[in-house]
C-alpha cells in the first residue's frame, strides 16, 4: 500500500521537487571484523570485556543494505539507549558497520570519524543534532585493508575517554575514509550499513528503541545522508531518506557501556 501511495504521489509532485526516498542496494553479507586504534593508540578488543550493550539495532535486522543515493559519505541517525542504562548514559565502546559498495584495497588502511550528540530534533530545519558529546572521535585501521563489494565489515572501537550523555535520546554521524598513500579521503564506496524491515515493521530493536521525534517517526523512521555534500557531521531535516516498501529504517551501530554496581544499604534481621 505504501509503495502504491508513493507512486501516486510522484504523479502529482511539482516539477523539480524530489520525494525523500532513496533506492536501496541488494542485501549485504557479513565480511571480516576489524579492530580499530583510537587517538590514544589503544586498540579495540575482540570481546566486550566488562561492558554491556546499551544500544543494538543490528542484531535481528531482517534487511541489511545501504543506499544508492549519492553523496553518502556522512550518514547519521538518532538512537535511544536501553532504559536500564539509567538516565545518564556512559558509552565506552562501539561496533560500527562499514558497507563497501565496491571491491577495493587501501594500502594505508582506513580512518573512521564519529560525532555523537546529546540532542536530536526530528523537525530541525537547519540542523537535527545539537550539543555535541566530546569532539569528533577518530579511529584508524592499519593497512592494507581489502573490502569486497556488497559486504559489510564490523569494526570494534574503544573511546579514548568515556562519552557521557545526559539522557537516553541522542544521535551520531559517521564518516569513513580510505588511504592509498595520498592521505585519508572520503568516497561513496565507503558508507555505513543500514537496517530495515519489510512492511509492516515491528518497531522493535534488539537493545534500545527507535527514537520518535517530530517527523522522525514510525513506521519508516529513516537515516540521514549528506545530500548537499556537507562535511560538518550534521544535517538539515531534508536530508532524511527512507526506502519505499521498507519500515524500521536506520543507520546501524552498537554501543556498549560500563555497568556501575548498585550499592546496597545494610540491614539487620531480628
Amino acid at each position: 500500500m505504501k509503495a502504491l501511495t508513493a507512486g501516486l504521489l510522484a504523479m502529482f509532485v511539482a516539477p523539480g521537487l524530489v520525494l525523500a526516498a532513496d533506492v536501496r542496494m541488494g542485501n549485504f553479507t557479513q565480511g571480516q571484523t576489524l579492530l580499530a586504534v583510537n587517538s590514544e593508540g589503544v586498540r579495540a578488543t575482540e570481546t566486550q570485556g566488562t561492558t554491556v550493550t546499551i544500544y543494538d539495532n543490528f542484531t535481528g535486522a531482517a534487511t541489511l543494505t545501504t543506499t544508492t543515493g549519492s553523496p553518502r559519505t556522512f550518514i547519521g541517525a538518532p538512537f535511544t539507549t536501553a532504559t536500564g542504562s539509567g538516565t545518564d548514559v556512559r558509552v565506552d565502546e562501539a561496533t560500527v558497520f562499514l558497507a563497501a559498495t565496491a571491491t577495493q584495497t587501501f594500502s594505508n588502511g582506513l580512518v573512521i570519524r564519529i560525532q555523537f550528540y546529546d540532542t536530536f530534533d526530528g523537525n530541525g530545519a537547519a540542523a537535527i543534532f545539537s550539543n555535541p558529546v566530546g569532539g569528533v572521535q577518530t579511529f584508524t585501521v592499519p593497512g592494507p585493508v581489502t573490502l569486497t563489494l556488497n559486504t559489510f565489515t564490523q569494526i570494534n572501537v574503544v573511546f579514548a575517554a568515556p562519552l557521557n550523555f545526559t539522557g537516553l535520546e541522542n544521535g551520531f554521524d559517521i564518516n569513513y575514509q580510505g588511504d592509498n598513500g595520498a592521505g585519508p579521503a572520503s568516497t561513496d564506496s565507503l558508507t555505513n550499513l543500514l537496517r530495515a524491515q519489510a512492511e509492516p515493521g515491528t518497531g522493535a530493536l534488539a537493545v534500545g528503541s527507535f527514537t520518535t521525534n517530530g517527523v522522525y517517526a514510525a513506521p519508516d523512521w529513516g537515516f540521514y545522508r549528506n545530500v548537499g555534500n556537507q562535511t560538518n557531521f550534521n544535517h538539515p531535516n531534508s536530508d532524511r531518506r527512507t526506502f519505499t516498501g521498507l519500515d524500521d529504517i536506520s543507520a546501524v551501530i552498537q554501543l556498549r557501556g560500563a555497568v556501575t554496581p548498585v550499592e546496597l544499604t545494610g540491614f539487620n534481621v531480628d
